[in-house]
């Protein structure tokens, strides 16, 4: 007498297996923080002063000097998840998996930001601008998450690496913190810095290079990643300059004032990387394109 398996029991199978590798993809995007301690930063606004070592563990580092890092952290969540199913599970289903990413954002900011609110002075006004804004920036990382998920989870070139070019700076970013960490108090060295300024433009170069130009709408793919290796370095520190300026702290039209005055002064300079970046793009996809042709 033989039993049958439902057909459907492959399915959901694959679709528990599709939320947990989101989740652990998030596991991976937070993994620098975490290994660093994941302590809460000092709090300017807490109720009462408390010493580094007193702070509570939270899985994001929830302050306003650490705005961009949180930024990269959440973000790269979505990318990792995204490249585990571009790359070992194209034939799973994209919903699950995408679903897994929400669900592990949703535990790590719900879980930092109650840490991050048991010791703020909710009387002061400052306290809920404060949380507020920070977890606005938190929801928005995690949009932006997603999207870089959807985006590097396709199977087409085209989109995938447009993903991938997207999430260059924050790689970058991202890879710094594991140097951070492993250096010690030492610092970074040189050379590593060096690199770590490069390695956007390395990453989206490669990326265009794998996209290549044919047919002519991945153009657009090419404009959009340059862009944005020219823009997000800038913002970030336009961000983070103004988000970090105790002197500006809770005077929001100044911040925002300090931010754009820095802004243009860091995209004057931020030139070369994309020019890198466009050449490795033109003569990888050539390569690319005359092996094509020698094959076909």
């Amino acid at each position: 007498m033989s039993v049958h398996t439902p057909a459907h029991a492959p399915q959901q199978s694959n679709a528990l297996a599709g939320t947990a590798l989101g989740v652990v993809g998030v596991a991976a995007g937070i993994a620098p923080w975490i290994a660093a301690g994941g302590i809460l930063p000092v709090q300017n606004l807490w109720r009462t002063e408390v010493q580094k070592f007193q702070m509570p563990f939270s899985l994001l580092p929830v302050s306003q000097y650490y705005a961009t890092s949180m930024f990269v952290l959440i973000v790269m969540g979505g990318v990792f998840a995204g490249l585990a199913r571009h790359i070992l599970a194209r034939t799973w289903a994209a919903w699950p998996i995408a679903l897994g990413v929400l669900i592990g954002h949703a535990v790590a900011v719900t879980q930092s930001f109650i840490a991050d609110a048991r010791g703020l002075n909710l009387d002061d006004t400052r306290s809920w601008w404060y949380l507020g804004g920070l977890l606005f920036g938190a929801i928005v990382a995690v949009g932006f998450a997603q999207v870089g998920y959807w985006l590097i989870s396709r199977p087409s070139s085209g989109p995938a690496a447009l993903g991938i070019a997207l999430a260059a700076v924050p790689f970058a970013a991202w890879i710094g913190m594991w140097v951070q960490l492993l250096s010690g108090p030492m610092g970074i060295p040189q050379g590593v810095l060096l690199v770590l300024r490069w390695l956007p433009a390395l990453v989206v170069g490669l990326a265009l290079a794998w996209c290549g130009g044919w047919p002519p709408a991945r153009l657009i793919v090419w404009v959009i990643g340059l862009s944005a290796l020219w823009i997000v370095p800038p913002a970030f520190t336009a961000i983070q300059y103004a988000l970090g300026s105790r002197v500006l702290a809770g005077d929001l039209g100044e911040m925002a004032e300090a931010g754009m005055q820095v802004f243009p002064a860091a995209l004057a300079i931020g030139w070369m990387p994309v020019v890198v970046a466009a050449v490795i793009g033109v003569v990888g996809a050539a390569l690319s394109a005359i092996i094509r042709r020698q094959r076909g």
